[in-house]
């Protein structure tokens, strides 16, 4: 009976310690010993070395191409993203460079082959490396986007230039022609805008982040390197750093990510509402925002009598202030020039009216530091009654979409 019970507990401990040691370890980002092995083909002869994916000045372990085979291994401080560079001698008949990016971590298999291509050469890797699979289909889609949206660019420019070439023919009689072509360049300009929108590696980043399901690869925490994280964006970025698999939530590219998170949600859940000042216009009133709480939004615009971009771009607000006024929205101009006579005349020049108020030293200093104006015009998007900003880098007057983001948010 004893034989029994000893025989089951001791199954039961090595099942145990089995089931644990196949479990996954959770990587917090310790120092890694690695092996890569590689081919040539067609054999030759040359260097294979990591370095620093974000540094290439930061170079690593060495290894000799002998016979077209290599073996590159030591120690690296972290698993990270590395660029693994194979060069060939200067003495090869047909010599290349090549940078292939790897995620290099301990315990998982590489095998690099690279093959003569006609003038060039093709790089195949094998690995178990999930986050290395993850960054080369990455690349390999992000490729081909590009190409795809550069042949479509290609396309739209030489339609543009066809068009204006066709104004030039257009004469009188033939109104609806010219509006008809207008019309559509005003189409191919905002299709040209949003390719080169799409091509930014910031929107590539940002749709793989929010489309992937590999919730173990560090691809996703590194891609927060290149994405911008906003006031509209943070939660999903919150939620999703939230569901990474429990095994790498401690490494510090999981921490960074994160930390980028948090610092944007901290800064919008602590950022104060505006502020209950009293300046005065030309006229001598003082700005009451008790009299704009029946409006539904306020656009408080901070500009410069000093900018030119402000004297460009307030004269077109203006213009468009009846139709705002309409929908519900009133609009405060606020300026922090220490020159009242500069101040007055562009105030006439502009045509703001009233509603321009001039701001003391203490409110421009509160204004500017706590919604991080650097640069004017600024217009901050206002609620009314309990006067929380509602965006921080409201809509451009000037742009032709203006109206209707702001619809949207009313």
């Amino acid at each position: 009976m004893n034989l029994t019970i000893t025989y089951y507990t001791l199954f039961f401990v090595l099942f145990f310690s089995s089931c644990q040691s196949n479990s996954p370890q959770e990587k917090t980002g310790m120092p890694i010993t690695y092996k890569i092995t590689g081919s040539i083909e067609p054999e030759g002869h040359g260097t294979v070395y990591l370095q620093d994916h974000e540094n290439p000045m930061q170079q690593f372990q060495r290894a000799e191409v002998n016979q077209g085979n290599f073996i590159l291994e030591g120690e690296l401080a972290i698993d990270a993203f590395y660029d693994l560079i194979i060069k060939s001698d200067s003495a090869s008949e047909q010599s290349f460079r090549y940078m292939y990016p790897l995620y290099v971590e301990g315990g998982v298999d590489y095998a690099i082959t690279v093959k003569q291509n006609g003038d060039s050469y093709d790089v195949d890797v094998k690995t178990n490396s999930l986050t290395t699979n993850e960054l080369i289909a990455f690349n390999k889609n992000k490729e081909k986007q590009v190409r795809d949206l550069d042949k479509k660019y290609t396309e739209i420019r030489n339609e543009i230039g066809d068009l204006n070439a066709k104004l030039m023919t257009i004469t009188r009689g033939q109104e609806s022609i010219y509006n008809q072509t207008i019309d559509r360049l005003e189409t191919l300009s905002k299709q040209s805008a949003d390719i080169r929108r799409k091509k930014d590696d910031k929107q590539l980043y940002a749709d793989y982040v929010l489309n992937s399901n590999q919730k173990a690869s560090f691809l996703i925490p590194y891609s927060f390197k290149y994405i911008d994280v906003n006031k509209e964006n943070y939660e999903r970025y919150e939620e999703i750093l939230a569901t990474l698999d429990p095994t790498i939530q401690k490494h510090p590219l999981v921490k960074a990510a994160i930390a980028k998170v948090e610092e944007v949600k901290d800064y919008y859940g602590n950022m104060p509402a505006f502020p209950e000042i009293t300046p005065r216009n030309l006229q001598g009133d003082s700005l009451k925002f008790d009299q704009l709480k029946d409006k539904k939004m306020i656009i408080v615009a901070v500009w410069s009598s000093k900018g030119k971009n402000s004297k460009m771009d307030l004269p077109v607000l203006v213009k468009k202030e009846a139709e705002l006024n309409k929908l519900g929205v009133e609009i405060v101009y606020l300026t922090d020039d220490e020159d009242y006579e500069r101040w007055r005349r562009s105030n006439q020049a502009i045509g703001l009216g009233s509603n321009s108020y001039l701001l003391n030293v203490t409110d421009r200093d509160f204004i500017k530091n706590s919604y991080n104006i650097a640069l004017t015009p600024r217009y901050l998007w206002v609620d009314p009654k309990s006067r929380a900003i509602i965006e921080l880098a409201g809509e451009d007057p000037t742009l032709p979409d203006f109206i209707q983001k702001v619809k949207n948010k009313l």
